[in-house]
Parts: structure tokens; sequence; C-alpha cells
């Protein structure tokens, strides 16, 4: 006889994206109730696939447990933007329940704003020090998850995006050879960015993936070509207020002249408060 469970699992597990869709569609309770009864490998990819407003409202109902594991499971990215949509108490609590490091980079990406390139970047990638070896780098790829980006990006003393090595040279260098030896130059965005103006680019027409950089020129991770397409589908319509209409050169020109400002806001909030 087959049992009914058996077939949900099998379904989720071989087409998340389609779950995806129609999980977004029913009620966020009876989703609720089928999260929390699926094992969290089964749950996290469907989850990472659903727009996070609607991933959001079916986490809503989960105990606070329950909710710090699915979220755990989710890459650093996709668990902030759920996060987004909890008021600031269930933020809070979802918080303490997950990992430190992941919590602590969630904490980062949610600084930003919804339409901020820092809202969305990647985390997942391999950053070593310019010291490092050849041989170290590549063990360090081989750890990473499959799927995500393979080069290597090298980092100064204060966390500062120095280049980018591809696996394809580790390949071939000798495995004590320091990454500052075999780095490369990349072009990046900055952290702030919105995405609008990010789509305009033309740092995508050297690479499909890109270096996103906070202010100083600290490296916070990397964003796909693909990853900014789904997002900006995602994103509501602009109003004419937000720059609509507005002519790419025009749109950008103005985001630059605020961005300062907002890096200096941001950075205000991230600073640890210092009691006498």
């Amino acid at each position: 006889m087959i049992n009914l469970d058996d077939l949900t699992h099998a379904y989720l597990a071989a087409h998340p994206l389609d779950a995806a869709r129609e999980l977004e569609r029913l009620p966020a309770l009876s989703v609720a109730q089928l999260l929390g009864a699926i094992p969290v490998r089964l749950s996290a990819p469907v989850l990472g696939a659903m727009l996070p407003g609607a991933a959001a409202r079916c986490l809503a109902p989960l105990a606070i447990e329950r909710l710090g594991l699915v979220l755990g499971a989710l890459s650093a990215p996709a668990a902030a933007g759920v996060l987004r949509h909890f008021d600031d108490v269930r933020r809070a609590r979802a918080l303490e329940q997950l990992p430190t490091a992941m919590a602590l980079t969630c904490q980062t990406l949610l600084r930003y704003p919804d339409d901020a390139l820092g809202a969305v970047v990647d985390t997942d990638v391999v950053a070593l020090p310019a010291a490092a070896g050849a041989g170290d780098a590549l063990q360090a790829v081989a750890r990473l998850q499959q799927g995500h980006p393979p080069d290597v990006y090298v980092l100064g003393a204060e966390q500062q995006l120095l280049g980018v090595v591809p696996v394809a040279q580790l390949l071939t260098a000798n495995e004590g050879v320091t990454l500052q030896t075999l780095l490369k130059s990349v072009v990046t965005l900055p952290a702030l960015m919105p995405l609008q103006a990010a789509a305009d680019s033309p740092a995508w027409s050297e690479a499909n993936v890109v270096p996103i950089v906070e202010r100083g020129g600290r490296f916070l991770g990397v964003l796909s070509a693909s990853t900014l397409r789904r997002r900006l589908l995602t994103q509501p319509a602009a109003s004419p207020a937000d720059g609509a209409g507005l002519p790419t050169a025009a749109f950008n020109a103005y985001w630059l002249a605020v961005s300062s400002l907002t890096e200096a806001v941001v950075a205000a909030v991230a600073a640890p408060t210092r009691t006498p």
C-alpha cells in the first residue's frame, strides 16, 4: 500500500520549485502544519524557493524551537529574508535559536534595506587571507556545498577584498604558493546599491557572479545574475517617487548622491554601543 506521507516527501524532494509555488497559494496554517511534520531537510529547499513574505506567513505559526531548526537549514540570505517579515520580538527570538555564526550573518544582512544588494548576497563562499596557500584553498572549496560559486575570494587584514582566484588556476598551482601571488582584480558592487541600479551595471558584462562589498571595500558576499533577476521579478513596482521612469543614468546618479549618507546610518546602527 502506498503511503501518502512517502508520496508527499518524494514530491517535495524532487520538485521543490513547483512545491513552493503551490504552497504559496495555500492557507498559511495548513502549510505550517505540513512544515512542522516533514523533515527539515525537505522543507529547506522548498522554503528557499518561496517568496520571503509567503515563507514568513507559513512559518509564523510554528513553535519557536521548530522555527529555529527550519531557519537554520536555510541559507543565510533566505533566512534573513524571512526574518524581515517578522515583528521585532519574533525576529529576536528566532535569531536566538540559530547557530551563532548564522545569527550574526543574518543580523548583518538585516541592516540593509530590502531593495539593496546587501540584503540578498550569498555569504556561503570561500574567502581566505592573502597568505593562505593554494592547497588550503582547494580544501576549503571541497568543503563548500555543491552549487555555490567556486572562486576563492582573497581578503586583506581588514577583511577588504583584494581579488579573486579561480579554482581552475588553483588546480594547476603548487599547493604551497600563496593566494597573494595568484589573485586577479575583480569588479565589485557596493552593498547599498539598489537592485534596479545594479541590473544596469556594466559589471555583468565581465562576470555572472559579482562580489559585493561594504564601505571601505570590506567583503560581504557575492551576487549572481540569476539571483538578481529573480529578486527583481518579485520586487513591487517602483513609484515615481522612487525614481521610476527616470533614465538609468539619472537614477544611478541619484543613488550615488544619497549612498554616502545611508552608509553612515548603517555603520552607526551596526556600531557597538559604548557605556561609560
